[in-house]
């Protein structure tokens, strides 16, 4: 080794060194922090605006009706998730690939994100029609009568607006996640307007369904609106009028990553979103209501999980498509880090006042919330930590991984739901959540590390040559 290649090796050992001690003062960081930031800020305000809409709803009801309308949220978000395709994991991975400027860069960009909307628009209208006709056909065998048929169809109108995977990908590449975080705001002050009304004028079942509607659908079609002006703004115009014949040639894969994120996003609402109506259909309708009042308190913690995710998606599919390993890896560790501390300070301020906010916010005929909320927020703990590792599979194409993880993990929720649930009532799902969440964590860290490994192993006999 001659001392110009020492020196440089020496260089190259030094920056590593330096690299790790200034892990937390790089200027990639300090931007991923603001973009974080924006989201947490903007998720915090409507976190506590959408619980003054469940407070305002769960006051109004009581935890028998509030149970009814939960149930019938809930069956309406089983056919959106089983429908969607999640389109932003794709069009965010394949965007990542197309070249940096040009026309040609318009070009595919417009194909790519045509494609998604088609997709999201198919499945949209179907979910919408599924979820109806199902209430409609099968209601003795669901226990649904009349008004629940009723109640659903009218939530069911929600889903026909549903357009986010192509608006998600499209903020998210374009770094706006400032309008993400607060857009959704929008729709919670329009419910929190209406169920006040509701709470006022003394407004049954169907009138906060109708509320709950309505805010959804102002939420959605905004969000639709402010991505198709950022596109406009980028030159990308006229979506619909883009030919979709070739695009399965122009970006080989895409529908098979496309069925792969849905179908892992279909098996996953059997534990998300199906849960709620196992606790109805093996307990009762109170118990549901508790059940969904923890869901939606836990849900302003998850949603910073989710948001925070979305940060770190568009980052590590360039970086592993730039072949960028070691940046790679810190970014995923970064996350890591800033989810399990948020988590952990979550769990801290709910076991000194969680009961407090429960009886201050829906109040005291929901105090048995408070148990199933603490367990839900340890199982979001794991799931926290879980979130920049199914981020990294999915930028490194492994898709499938993802999918085999949330098959089996999935079963082993339901296996452990249906036997616990009629015994311990609601508190049976919220363990079958924390199994569920342990497993896929560790699952998916011993995926990442594996696969990780062997790339890294197969650049070096490229390097070497």
């Amino acid at each position: 080794m001659d001392d110009e290649t020492r020196v440089q090796s020496a260089n190259h050992i030094g920056s590593r060194k330096r690299g790790r001690l200034q892990l937390w003062k790089d200027a990639t960081l300090l931007r991923r922090f603001i973009n974080i930031g924006h989201l947490l800020s903007g998720n915090g305000v409507n976190g506590a605006i959408a619980l003054v809409g469940v407070a305002l709803t769960a006051r109004s009801l009581g935890p028998i009706e509030y149970g009814i309308l939960a149930l019938v949220i809930s069956y309406v978000r089983v056919f959106d998730r089983l429908m969607r395709f999640e389109s932003w994991q794709p069009l965010i991975k394949y965007a990542a690939q197309v070249a940096k400027d040009g026309q040609e860069r318009l070009t595919h960009l417009r194909a790519l994100f045509a494609f998604g909307l088609w997709l999201d628009v198919g499945a949209c209208l179907a979910a919408a029609l599924l979820a109806s006709l199902v209430a409609i056909l099968f209601a003795p065998l669901l226990g649904m009568n009349h008004t629940h048929v009723l109640l659903v169809c009218i939530n069911a109108v929600t889903l026909l607006f549903n357009i986010s995977g192509m608006p998600t990908a499209v903020l998210r590449l374009a770094g706006r996640f400032r309008t993400i975080a607060y857009v959704q705001v929008t729709g919670s002050i329009v419910r929190i307007l209406l169920c006040a009304i509701g709470l006022w004028m003394h407004g049954g079942l169907i009138f906060f369904i109708c509320a709950w509607t309505i805010s959804q659908i102002v939420s959605s079609l905004l969000f639709l609106a402010l991505s198709l002006f950022e596109l406009k703004r980028q030159g990308v115009i006229a979506l619909h009028r883009m030919p979709m014949r070739g695009i399965t040639q122009r970006f080989p894969g895409i529908m098979g990553f496309a069925w792969s994120s849905s179908l892992s996003t279909s098996i996953r609402t059997s534990s998300m979103e199906l849960d709620v109506l196992i606790v109805g259909a093996l307990s009762d309708p109170r118990s549901a209501g508790l059940y969904f009042v923890a869901k939606q308190v836990a849900k302003v913690v998850q949603q910073v999980c989710a948001q925070v995710q979305a940060v770190l998606y568009p980052d590590v599919a360039r970086l592993w498509a730039e072949g960028a390993r070691s940046l790679f890896r810190r970014a995923i560790v970064q996350v890591q880090i800033i989810l399990d501390v948020f988590a952990l300070g979550a769990i801290a301020v709910l076991v000194m006042g969680g009961r407090w906010l429960i009886e201050l916010t829906v109040g005291h005929a929901f105090a048995e919330t408070y148990p199933l909320l603490l367990v839900q927020m340890v199982a979001l703990a794991f799931t926290m930590h879980a979130a920049p590792l199914r981020s990294a599979l999915l930028a490194m194409g492994e898709q499938r991984s993802v999918l085999h993880i949330v098959l089996w993990s999935t079963l082993v929720f339901q296996v452990i739901a249906l036997l616990l649930v009629p015994r311990i009532g609601a508190m049976g799902a919220n363990v079958a959540h924390v199994v569920l969440a342990v497993s896929s964590a560790i699952a998916m860290e011993r995926t990442l590390r594996r696969r990780f490994g062997r790339a890294v192993s197969d650049e070096r006999p490229a390097a070497s040559a």
